[in-house]
């Protein structure tokens, strides 16, 4: 502890009284703080702030979203007007780097929805709010090493006076590779090695990809297909070996729930599809066109960047320019709630998840609570190998919270929000899990629950995918205009998986494999926005790395999102207006776009630790 004496007698050099006068009743008289106690107590407070700032945190503001969505930079916020679906996307781009101006005509103007695809323009005239506040503690890289997947800050080692963050991936002297989304650590001796996230850390890190509790009513009225549905397996079907079937589970469209029944003695199932409605769909139900549903393969589209405007760092004018994701994402994680209200004799509960000729199922006896985990593999006439088994919470009926994810190459099921330990087993390299990184037909309808012998409601379904790394390049490479063709025949073969295997077959090695040499103490950073940032791929090819003397700390708190305003309509009262600066530098205030409204609560909701 700091010990106010001290610094008054020792470091000030304020002399002691060896004994305090009295008043004429034999009482010390009450002292009047004097100037000099007051200036003393005012720099006291200063070096107290300077001591915690210098050794042991230190508040940042988030200014861009390459760390997007974990942390926001300068953003603006709205809900889809179709699907009620929270939307935020990044407004950074409005801003002269550097300034606080806007530039000439830079404006967010609409928002796609990355639950239902719509576009959004009410996001015009949505107030843009700062980056997260954070606070960075610098204690534990003053005595120790960093650890990897932490968020962190750091000197940019292309310019030391600007502070950059990120996650941290590569340590001192590994050579990384990405590669098909993942990040893996290569050696001599053991080949590539995928480096695995921890499991809470893995599932803080989901992105969602459609949330049943928020659907497009209007669209599904148009003739758009619910995304879940009950289905049956044939030898052709609709999507790969599915068709829909109008038995099995039924669903209520109010509630959205799902319901099962104990009569049903083989397993039944409830499938997602993964329909994603893009902005021509919209275009075409709005005008009375014929709809054209075609179920795709799950993307690494970050709604984070979809949106449309005039921008100082481009001009993307028109929702078809807007990148809706181009790679298939297969490492994805099911949350729903489950009731179970009756159980037969050998009653079953499994749930699948697709990742090309491999099936990964978590089967649970809902009587004993055993899950098995297990590999079904179409190439091998569907043979079932049982990778592991584990004992859960589920003995019998009651409501439960489920959670199973294909992660990083393992299996993590979650019950009541508890993790299952299944060991080892659950790493599928370990499992003997024969993994294909080629999609299959049955992509297209990745997720399955099924039921015998239960009487079961789903509700609240989420469905969620990992980050994807992509191996970007930088514009002064020359891989850099090949990429861009690569990427767009990715992006326009999503609906196929057999033209996208093909095309990513055909040039993934060269596109979508990048290496980076961490040097000797340094350290790999990379964003979470992948698809936006300005990171490790992207760094001058001798300084991809950060130097151990240019770690600030470690991100773990944010302790300020953004204030919420109210009144007048939830719009606040304008303190001041944005100002944008025109191509001949003159400065003009935008009458239309607050900067700054009063009053505002704090977002308790998103004041949290940061993994």
């Amino acid at each position: 502890m700091f010990d106010k004496t001290f610094f008054k007698h020792v470091i000030f050099g304020v002399p002691k009284k060896e004994t305090e006068g009295t008043d004429e009743n034999g009482k010390k008289p009450k002292r009047k703080e004097s100037t000099r106690d007051t200036v003393e107590s005012i720099l006291f407070a200063f070096i107290l702030a300077f001591l915690f700032r210098t050794f042991e945190a230190e508040a940042f503001v988030i200014p861009t979203g390459s760390m997007a969505p974990t942390l926001y930079g300068r953003h603006k916020e709205t809900n889809c007007t179709q699907c009620d679906y929270k939307i935020t996307v990044g407004a950074s781009d409005e801003v002269i780097r550097g300034t606080s101006l806007l530039g000439d005509g830079a404006r967010v103007k609409t928002a796609i929805c990355p639950n239902c695809g719509f576009e959004n323009p009410q996001i015009l005239d949505e107030l843009a709010f700062n980056g997260d506040r954070i606070l960075v503690n610098k204690y534990p890289y003053e005595f120790g090493d960093p650890d990897r997947f932490d968020v962190f800050v750091f000197k940019y080692p292309e310019d030391p006076k600007t502070n950059y963050i990120k996650r941290l991936v590569g340590l001192p002297g590994e050579l990384i590779r990405i590669r098909g989304g993942n990040v893996y650590k290569v050696t001599t001796e053991a080949g590539e090695e995928i480096l695995r996230k921890a499991p809470t850390k893995q599932r803080t890190l989901q992105i969602p990809v459609y949330d049943d509790r928020h659907p497009p009513t209007k669209l599904i009225e148009a003739g758009w297909p619910e995304r879940w549905k009950s289905m049956q397996s044939g030898e052709i079907g609709q999507l790969g070996k599915w068709s829909d079937s109008s038995e099995g589970w039924s669903s209520d469209a109010k509630t959205r729930s799902y319901t099962s029944s104990v009569d049903e003695t083989e397993l039944t199932w409830l499938r997602y599809r993964h329909y994603f409605p893009s902005p021509r769909n919209w275009f075409a139900a709005t005008n009375g066109h014929d709809l054209k549903p075609e179920a795709s393969l799950i993307a690494d589209f970050c709604a984070y960047n979809a949106y449309t405007g005039e921008d100082i760092m481009g001009n993307i004018t028109t929702a078809q320019s807007v990148d809706l994701g181009k790679y298939w994402v297969h490492d994805l994680t099911i949350n729903f709630d489950l009731e179970i209200s009756e159980i037969a004799a050998e009653g079953q509960i499994v749930l699948e998840i697709c990742e090309g000729t491999s099936w990964y199922r978590c089967s649970i006896d809902p009587t004993s609570g055993e899950a098995q985990l297990s590999e079904i593999n179409i190439q091998l006439d569907g043979r079932e190998k049982e990778l592991a088994t584990a004992a859960t919470p589920i003995t019998g009926t009651g409501n439960y919270s489920m959670t199973f994810a294909n992660v990083d190459d393992r299996l993590c099921l979650w019950v009541n929000n508890t993790l299952v330990d299944f060991g080892e087993a659950a790493s599928l390299e370990i499992a003997g899990a024969t993994a294909n990184t080629f999609p299959e037909q049955t992509d297209l309808t990745p997720i399955g629950i099924a039921t015998s012998g239960v009487s079961a409601k789903v509700s609240n379904l989420l469905l969620e995918r990992d980050l994807y790394y992509r191996a970007d390049f930088s514009p002064y490479t020359a891989n850099y205009s090949g990429n861009e063709r690569f990427e767009g025949r990715l992006e326009d073969a999503l609906s196929d998986p057999d033209e996208w295997a093909d095309i990513y077959l055909e040039s993934a090695d060269q596109y979508d494999v990048l290496d980076i040499q961490v040097g000797p103490n340094h350290y790999l950073a990379l964003g979470d926005n992948s698809p936006r940032s300005l990171d490790g791929r992207l760094w001058n090819e001798k300084r991809r790395s950060v130097p151990r003397e240019y770690l600030v700390g470690k991100a773990f708190f944010t302790y300020w999102p953004h204030g919420v305003p109210f009144l007048n309509d939830g719009k606040g009262i304008t303190v001041r207006k944005n100002r944008s600066r025109d191509h001949a530098g003159g400065v003009k205030v935008l009458d239309d776009y607050p900067q700054y409204v009063a009053p505002f609560y704090p977002q308790f909701w998103r004041m949290q630790r940061i993994f």
